[in-house]
């Protein structure tokens, strides 16, 4: 439905410019919940940006390209690329940000913010019709109606997020991207918002793109999963495959560091610290913080290669003997 083809980003700032991601190809599937996961400041939320279309200075996409292929209700497609996909916000592509407080604006009431979102990219009836279509959207979502006369402050930062989720859903969009859904809020609201998004994307039988930190998200409600490093993406595949044999030095390090019930024995963290990416290292980004570090680690940076079956990885470690290909995964 959606293909990032050798995506470049960068944003522009006075220190100099960041390669906040940088030659990227990634593909979202149909009816798919597929996971980036990575560091803070990997471009988990910059590719999240670029798959949205929604591109303004500092940032930049300076190299590469995006294709969407969206249906026209007639049984065909149309293709459009990246300075097209603001003309399908909200009904073929919608998007979850972070920060629920900062997003909502905090001197209308919610309904008042469902009314000039819909209605700025979606042709709507009377404004009390419009308000009883969301009511009943809120109903099915199991939310109280009542929140649509609250304004954003009088809400808890876990109705506020549902509220958005609500928001971002309510036109039935065929790719939905959250960025870090569940931020800051304590466990139990936390799998109250991935058990709505998940029952949202079962029940439409769209698309899920999630950017979480927390692997524990990932491993709950995705299908695949997509490893970021340093502005790189350094391995994808089924996600049950990626957290049974990560094929990445990188991606084993962030499971082996994660608790498991019962195990009282100390975890352990990645020594060192990730690149600048005002000026990227030569070679594999992770080099200097690897354990199976190899001379040409530090010089030949690896492509990223069908290692297993639909399992992809960028590892010289897999040099020998790989039949894939490099492509996009």
């Amino acid at each position: 439905m959606l293909t990032l083809e050798n995506i470049s980003a960068h944003y522009t700032t006075r220190r100099g410019v960041v390669q906040a991601v940088d030659n990227v190809s990634l593909t979202v599937r149909e009816n798919e919940i597929l996971g980036i996961a990575g560091e803070s400041g990997c471009g988990k939320s910059t590719l999240l940006k670029v798959l949205y279309g929604y591109v303004a200075r500092p940032l930049s996409v300076v190299a590469g390209t995006l294709r969407a292929e969206v249906p026209n209700g007639n049984g065909s497609r149309r293709i459009l690329g990246l300075k097209e996909m603001p003309k399908v916000w909200w009904q073929f592509i919608s998007y979850i940000p972070q920060a629920s407080q900062s997003v909502l604006n905090p001197v209308i009431t919610i309904e008042s913010q469902f009314f000039d979102a819909i209605t700025r990219f979606h042709q709507t009836g009377s404004r009390a019709q419009t308000r009883r279509q969301v009511a009943d959207y809120l109903r099915q979502l199991e939310l109280p109606v009542d929140v649509l006369n609250a304004y954003p402050h009088q809400l808890s930062g876990g109705m506020r997020q549902r509220v958005l989720v609500a928001l971002a859903t309510f036109l039935h969009p065929r790719i939905i991207l959250a960025d870090e859904p569940t931020t800051a809020l304590d466990v139990v609201v936390q799998r109250g918002i991935l058990r709505m998004l998940t029952r949202v994307q079962r029940e439409m039988g769209n698309s899920l793109v999630v950017v979480s930190h927390d692997l524990g998200v990932h491993y709950q409600i995705t299908h695949r999963l997509a490893i970021m490093y340093a502005g790189k993406i350094v391995e994808i595949g089924p996600t049950e495959k990626v957290f049974a044999r990560p094929l990445h030095p990188y991606t084993a390090a962030l499971i082996k560091s994660l608790p498991r019930i019962g195990d009282q024995s100390q975890r352990e963290g990645i020594a060192g610290a990730p690149p600048s990416l005002l000026n990227p290292p030569k070679g594999c980004r992770f080099a200097a913080r690897c354990s199976q570090v190899m001379a040409h680690c530090r010089e030949i940076e690896p492509p990223l290669v069908e290692i297993e079956p639909d399992h992809f990885a960028a590892c010289h470690l897999h040099d020998a003997g790989v039949a894939g290909k490099a492509g996009v995964a």
